[in-house]
């Protein structure tokens, strides 16, 4: 999965989506407790993620992990 972040194309982040959005929907629905900016958050943090995919670094932890905490911080903001 990490050598999809590293490609700018928009099947490979349909296919990050397709395996990490469920998951990460639900763990941003009880941070923001609504289900539109629930949406809105996902969508920015794909959005973010395709724009920064070049930065991930495998050593430093899970793609899982790496989406995670640009969901949470999306959320928080």
């Amino acid at each position: 999965m990490a050598q999809l972040l590293k490609i700018p194309d928009s099947n490979a982040i349909a296919e990050l989506y397709n395996t990490y959005g469920p998951a990460l929907y639900g763990i941003v629905l009880r941070i923001v407790y609504s289900r539109e900016v629930a949406q809105q958050v996902i969508q920015d943090t794909f959005v973010k993620a395709w724009r920064s995919g070049a930065n991930y670094d495998e050593t430093k932890g899970r793609v899982f992990t790496w989406l995670l905490n640009i969901a949470r911080n999306t959320a928080i903001d």
